[in-house]
């Protein structure tokens, strides 16, 4: 068989039932506007009779000619107030007194003056002093004890506080009372033995200058 080039939908017998379908629904939605119209003119003449019979038996009265107006029948004019009636006066209404509070303002303070810090006095200082150097007893005069090698007049001073005031003294030191002497020279005490100034004097006051620098040296 050979294809005709159309489709089910573009068939005649399709689109006939297609037009019927169309006609069908439209006379329905016609008949159904019509029920309505006929429905609402009943509901209107109702609504009149209803209104006849109030007015009929003075539950509703009408002032003048003008008909009551019917809220459901279109197009009629709604009666408007008279012009030449007034609104009521309004009462003023008493006014009623404020009471304002007087603003207080707090007094100034007079404003006091800094007090200036109190700073306490520094403490006096003591003026500095340079420390002077430690003081050297010097041999009391008439002593010949600074003749002797090793022998300070430092050392001669302390002999002298010892009972030791020249060499004929010190050369007739016995060997345990040398000693004694020495111990207490502080840290002179090892130069007494080892410069032998108990030696040194005994050659001097014997007047052997010869015996002394051949020992200890030229004086």
């Amino acid at each position: 068989m050979q294809d005709s080039g159309t489709t089910p939908l573009q068939s005649p017998g399709f689109l006939g039932t297609l037009t019927t379908v169309h006609f069908v629904i439209i006379a329905i939605l016609a008949v159904l506007a019509i029920i309505g119209i006929l429905y609402g003119m009943k509901l209107s003449r109702e609504r009149r009779a209803a209104t006849r019979e109030l007015e009929e038996a003075g539950h509703l009265q009408r002032t003048g000619d003008v008909p009551a107006a019917d809220p459901d029948a279109p197009g009629e004019p709604v009666s408007a107030p008279a012009r030449n009636e007034r609104p009521a006066p309004v009462a003023p209404e008493p006014a009623v007194p404020v009471m304002l509070e007087p603003v207080t303002t707090p007094l100034e303070q007079p404003i006091e003056a800094p007090v200036p810090p109190v700073v306490a006095p520094e403490p006096a200082r003591a003026p500095f002093v340079e420390s002077a150097a430690p003081v050297v007893p010097a041999a009391p005069s008439g002593t010949d004890l600074t003749r002797l090698k090793g022998l300070g007049p430092k050392v001669a001073a302390m002999l002298v506080e010892q009972g030791i005031p020249d060499i004929a003294t010190l050369a007739r030191l016995q060997p345990g009372e040398a000693d004694d002497v020495a111990a207490r020279l502080g840290v002179f005490a090892p130069r007494m033995a080892k410069d032998r100034w108990v030696e040194q004097a005994r050659y001097l006051a014997a007047g052997d200058i010869a015996g002394f620098e051949a020992v200890f040296g030229k004086l």
